[in-house]
């Protein structure tokens, strides 16, 4: 079925134009990323990252109980990179 549009001020139809989707193909199953690779500048930098949270931590004089959060995550991003890193005895 054709679609009208207005074309000028003059109130003349002239034919719309419809847009098609393009054949996109059978889904395909979504596969999941390769772990990272860890190396030892990533440890370095992990381990400078738990250095500062622990700074700042250090120097927050309030006693809230999630200002530690950035510390944990530094902590446990570590955490798994000296793991990654034992596992494959680059550590």
């Amino acid at each position: 079925m054709q679609q009208w549009r207005r074309g000028t001020s003059s109130g003349r139809l002239i034919p719309a134009k419809v847009k098609q989707r393009a054949s996109k193909g059978p889904r395909k199953k979504r596969t999941r990323p390769e772990p990272r690779q860890y190396t030892l500048t990533d440890l370095d930098r992990a381990q400078d990252r738990v250095e500062a949270a622990q700074r700042r931590v250090d120097s927050d004089r309030t006693n809230r109980p999630y200002s530690r959060a950035g510390l944990e995550r530094a902590q446990r991003e570590l955490h798994v990179i000296e793991l990654d890193l034992s596992a494959r005895v680059l550590f």
